[in-house]
């Protein structure tokens, strides 16, 4: 486990990790903790690089935090070398909707999109990324990511 946390009074604020199976461990190339919401991991796999980035973004209604968040990650993706395969996966805290964006975003999502969800779909827009859960139909028990109180929405992502 590569993790960068938070104090345990602050425990769901922020905080990341990214699990490697014990047998890919010699897989490991390197590491970054880029801050408490963003850490990158270098693994090489049938020789092929491959930068992981795990993220936990801030929460809908944080929209300067959410800002910061972007820029930060923006500067970490462009640190990385463009034949590079990137895997960007983690809880974005955004619902996206399902309005397409042609080999970015897919039909399967859900209706909703909030600010959170927007500023992902930009961002992965920007930077010609694949937000592939939105381009697999999937049954409801797959497809929704968090509930609470009966409301369901998908806010965890893997971005190729």
């Amino acid at each position: 486990m590569i993790y960068c946390g938070v104090p345990a009074n602050q425990w769901a604020s922020s905080g990341v990790a990214i699990a490697v199976r014990k047998d890919w461990k010699h897989k490991i190339q390197d590491y970054t903790l880029i801050s408490d919401r963003i850490i990158e991991t270098r693994i090489k796999v049938l020789n092929r690089n491959f930068t992981v980035v795990g993220v936990y973004a801030p929460v809908e209604g944080k929209e300067e935090d959410t800002e910061e968040f972007y820029r930060e990650l923006q500067q970490s993706m462009d640190k990385i070398p463009k034949n590079e395969n990137i895997i960007l996966s983690g809880d974005f805290n955004g619902r996206i909707g399902n309005q397409p964006i042609p080999e970015c975003i897919g039909t399967y999502g859900e209706q909703v999109t909030n600010h959170n969800g927007a500023a992902l779909r930009d961002f992965s827009a920007f930077i010609k990324l694949k937000i592939t859960n939105s381009f697999y139909r999937h049954k409801d028990i797959h497809k929704f990511t968090w509930e609470v109180s009966g409301t369901k929405s998908i806010i965890d992502y893997i971005i190729t």
